[in-house]
């Protein structure tokens, strides 16, 4: 199994970051790798989401159970993975900032299906970080219109 966590300050405030975390069928619009979500009901602020994800030109799907605290923090784990995953337990953890943003901490521990060795479970787990944040960085701005 392998841990990750990054955090990235963002110039919007919290609530307007929740709401970009909590649009999961908007998440092909501006991350690359994934291809497709499709919604399950939702419980309060609870929703089961499948994710199509493209990975080194193979397909993969799997479920994950969101659970939303508004404002403050999405928690998430495994229901389905199929033979790509085992295990993927985590939550973005929100603080508001001084200057009125939002510092954002990403944090995983996932573990991968048997065709995924071992060796490379953390580099995997970690490799994407950098531009996962990112790009929800910028989708974030983009929608609050800051340059």
């Amino acid at each position: 199994m392998a841990k990750a966590s990054r955090a990235i300050e963002i110039e919007v405030p919290p609530q307007a970051f929740f709401g970009v975390l909590r649009d999961y069928a908007r998440y092909p619009e501006f991350l690359p790798e994934v291809k497709a979500v499709k919604l399950g009901a939702r419980e309060g602020e609870a929703v089961e989401v499948t994710y199509w994800l493209d990975v080194k030109l193979k397909m993969y799907e799997f479920t994950l159970r969101h659970v939303g605290h508004p404002w403050k923090r999405i928690d998430w784990h495994l229901v389905r993975g199929g033979d790509f995953i085992r295990q993927n337990e985590g939550a973005w953890t929100l603080e508001r900032t001084a200057s009125g943003g939002t510092r954002a901490t990403y944090a995983i521990e996932i573990a991968f299906g048997p065709l995924i060795p071992r060796t490379f479970e953390k580099v995997l787990a970690e490799r994407g970080l950098p531009n996962l944040l990112a790009n929800f960085k910028a989708r974030a701005e983009k929608l609050q219109g800051v340059r």
